[in-house]
């Protein structure tokens, strides 16, 4: 897996995906989920820091890679601290984007994920895909037009969405493929499991399993399984990004390596 010939001459390729998708009830509602984009924005930041070029494949309420540290705080305490954050970060965004290509979606269903994320991968060469989104499990049929708001109740039957990371390999066969597995409440040895038959079944060479109460609780920690079940963590921090994007890149050079 994830072992393709890569060019010495140009950056590493980078794609990674954020936000959550949306399934639209009728012309007016929809189901999403409640994820901000906000890891993936991070990731992006930091295979940018490293020198990768990177896609960063969007929905379209998900936060962006260094825009969302962008809103000046008009109550700061120290105005001048602050403008000279906002000037840094302008000189951030200088430096990196040359090498960042934003590819938003237009609505954020699953399918045009689906087909968006084929697109890219098949026409750009991409060497490593952070697959981040959170994607929808189930979806309803929508219903044309808006269903009454008079109703006392609005019954949804929903159904499996496709799962698009297992149609990866079959779209760009040799990316370095890194799945993400986001649970609730579960012990580090059920969250290393489940994350070792995702990089089965989804053929990934990494997957990323996390809790959502150590993210809430701002003392994040994901485990980055590989398909034996070998396990490194990172964290407690609130942002470990920055060893995730150092350790795919060391794995890639690793692998081209060989």
């Amino acid at each position: 897996m994830g072992q393709g010939s890569r060019s010495p001459t140009r950056p590493i390729r980078v794609l990674v995906t954020g936000g959550g998708t949306i399934a639209p009830i009728d012309d007016v509602r929809q189901i999403t989920n409640v994820s901000t984009g906000s890891f993936s924005a991070q990731i992006t930041e930091e295979f940018l820091e490293l020198g990768a070029e990177v896609w960063h494949l969007h929905t379209p309420s998900a936060v962006l890679p260094i825009k969302r540290l962008a809103q000046c705080d008009l109550a700061a305490l120290a105005p001048d601290a602050e403008f000279a954050r906002l000037r840094a970060l302008q000189e951030r965004w200088n430096q990196h984007a040359g090498r960042l290509h934003l590819a938003p979606l237009r609505r954020g269903t699953v399918a045009e994920y689906a087909e968006t994320l084929r697109d890219l991968l098949v026409s750009q060469q991409i060497d490593a895909a952070m697959l981040a989104m959170a994607v929808s499990d189930y979806e309803p049929v929508p219903l044309l037009g808006k269903q009454s708001s008079d109703l006392e109740q609005l019954q949804i039957v929903c159904t499996r969405t496709p799962k698009v990371i297992r149609s990866v390999r079959g779209w760009s066969p040799d990316v370095f493929l890194v799945g993400f597995k986001l649970m609730v409440g579960v012990e580090v040895p059920e969250l290393i499991k489940v994350a070792r038959e995702a990089c089965r079944v989804n053929e990934a060479d990494l997957t990323v399993a996390n809790d959502l109460n150590t993210l809430r609780a701002g003392q994040h920690t994901v485990h980055v399984v590989d398909p034996h079940g070998s396990a490194i963590t990172l964290g407690p921090t609130p942002a470990p990004a920055a060893g995730l994007a150092s350790l795919v890149l060391e794995k890639l050079g690793s692998s081209a390596a060989k």
